[in-house]
């Protein structure tokens, strides 16, 4: 029947965060029932270890528990279960990925770094409001994403071990960090983002990750919903405020920052370090925000009916 309604899922399982995506879709409006992130800290310590630790393994699976049971009551007509960078890294990624399959009934795809990108760069270009810009920029937990769409058709994907929580873990523990150590990470990031071609010029680029619902709450001084955010423009010259405001900080100081969300405080200054370095290296003097990432991406790869027009929340 056209334009029936069709209801699905995606569960993004992240190194940080897992993301639920509960939406209908009607036509080429998607109507939001459900978008949420619920933080799990998967990905901790898997930088140094390889491993999936089994404190986190079980607080990973205590959190499928919960998501099935949302999922299960929203009835969805389809699910699409993926995973990123922790889940392709730990050598011991069947300790989580077994278990979670029984009990979501369900087949977790692993995402390679290129497919992710591919997949975020799908939602970017579909969904923005704004004429596209040349890059787009996801930092996750575990890896770092940058999309070059010069040629919107070919776009070149870099994909990268930068994420915040491999990059605290690895190269950033302490809070603050030692000049020594500050110096190292730095040195560090930038190396690995040569990868990168600079650009020539000055070009746009729209940004997507927790990182940046952290920075405008703290730029904000309160807590404020993800979704509020989109189109919001973080600078370089802010964010480099920000990041040097933050550096000789212990972590209790951070976590009482004012609009410092809960789950971020421990991962901010990687975060923001990375996010900077990544500025600098693409020539940006801003970024804009945007919330419509990878489980977007996936929603309109591997369920849409049509191509969506309009979203309602």
């Amino acid at each position: 029947m056209p334009n029936s309604p069709f209801r699905g899922a995606v569960l993004d399982l992240g190194s940080n965060t897992f993301k639920l995506l509960l939406a209908e879709q009607i036509g080429s409006t998607l109507r939001i029932h459900h978008e949420k992130a619920y933080p799990v800290r998967l990905g901790e310590g898997v930088a140094l270890t390889h491993r999936i630790h089994p404190l986190a393994c079980r607080r990973a699976l205590r959190q499928i528990i919960t998501l099935h049971r949302k999922i299960r009551a929203f009835r969805p007509d389809q699910m699409v279960a993926v995973g990123t960078s922790t889940l392709r890294r730990a050598t011991n990624s069947k300790s989580f990925l077994s278990p979670a399959t029984r009990i979501l009934s369900q087949k977790i795809t692993i995402l390679s770094g290129q497919e992710e990108g591919r997949l975020i760069a799908l939602a970017t270009r579909s969904l923005s409001r704004n004429p596209n810009p040349r890059f787009h920029i996801d930092l996750g937990g575990g890896s770092l994403e940058v999309i070059d769409s010069l040629d919107p058709n070919h776009p070149k994907i870099v994909s990268l071990n930068l994420g915040c929580v491999a990059v605290r873990d690895f190269l950033l523990p302490h809070y603050p960090p030692a000049p020594n150590e500050w110096k190292k990470a730095v040195s560090s990031i930038r190396t690995s983002l040569k990868k990168i071609p600079a650009p020539s010029g000055h070009p746009q680029a729209t940004f997507s990750g927790g990182t940046g619902h952290a920075y405008a709450c703290l730029l904000r001084r309160r807590n404020m919903k993800a979704r509020r955010l989109e189109g919001f423009s973080l600078t370089l010259s802010q964010l480099k405020s920000l990041l040097y405001r933050i550096l000789p900080l212990s972590l209790p100081k951070l976590r009482a920052l004012p609009g410092m969300p809960r789950d971020r405080a421990s991962v901010a200054l990687p975060a923001f370090l990375v996010l900077l370095q990544t500025m600098e290296r693409l020539k940006l003097r801003s970024v804009r925000l945007t919330t419509h990432g990878l489980r977007y991406g996936v929603w309109i790869a591997h369920l849409a009916p049509a191509p969506i027009r309009k979203i309602v929340r």
